[in-house]
């Protein structure tokens, strides 16, 4: 009887032992997958106002996602424009390069869904230029400080691919360049972006 009772409480012992060491595992499991480096690359189409016409900027950002919720990366754009505003100089024919990059710092949701949701905000340094059409020659061009707040919304394709469609505001600071000014980049803009990396 005390042999019967004594390998009971072995048995016992080593069941409840297994089951604290099963759970120790799932916790390491579980902080181990908490750590897990997340992030992406994309490609960026953004459109936006630089008065009096609508351009559209190319680039590319990056972030990593820190806890499922902090976004930390970097961004770079560039815009190419034929023509602009040949009325205000002569010889008139003037191609209006801008471009910036920076900082980009974000809060998203965690939904268990294929959808998530964004606040970002982005701060960066610019250089506008304008170049004679004909001889490329630098003809005007000035430094800026630019600043981001948007809203966006990622959509998952795959674990490993997502498009997202974002909306903000942007100011601009330190911009003054003949015809132009701050007034005249700052205002609404909008575009989206292909993401490459892991999410989940």
């Amino acid at each position: 009887m005390k042999v019967y009772l004594l390998g009971l409480i072995v048995i016992l012992s080593l069941g409840l032992a297994s089951e604290v060491i099963g759970q120790s595992d799932s916790t390491q499991l579980s902080q181990k997958q908490q750590m897990k480096l997340r992030g992406y690359i994309g490609g960026v189409y953004e459109r936006s106002s630089v008065s009096p016409v609508h351009t559209n900027s190319f680039g590319l950002q990056a972030a990593i996602l820190i806890k499922n919720h902090f976004q930390f990366g970097f961004y770079g754009k560039n815009h190419t424009y034929h023509n602009y505003r040949e009325q205000l100089i002569f010889p008139n024919f003037f191609q209006m390069n801008y471009k910036h990059a920076g900082l980009l710092i974000g809060y998203r949701t965690h939904l268990e869904k294929k959808y998530e949701f964004n606040l970002e905000s982005k701060f960066g340094m610019g250089e506008v230029k304008w170049n004679e059409l004909e001889t490329g020659n630098p003809y005007l061009a000035d430094k800026f400080r630019i600043f981001h707040l948007q809203m966006s919304v990622d959509y998952l394709l795959t674990k490993f691919l997502a498009v997202n469609g974002f909306a903000g505001y942007r100011w601009i600071g330190d911009l003054d360049i003949t015809g132009l000014s701050n007034a005249d980049f700052e205002g609404l803009y909008y575009g989206i972006v292909v993401k490459l990396g892991i999410f989940k």
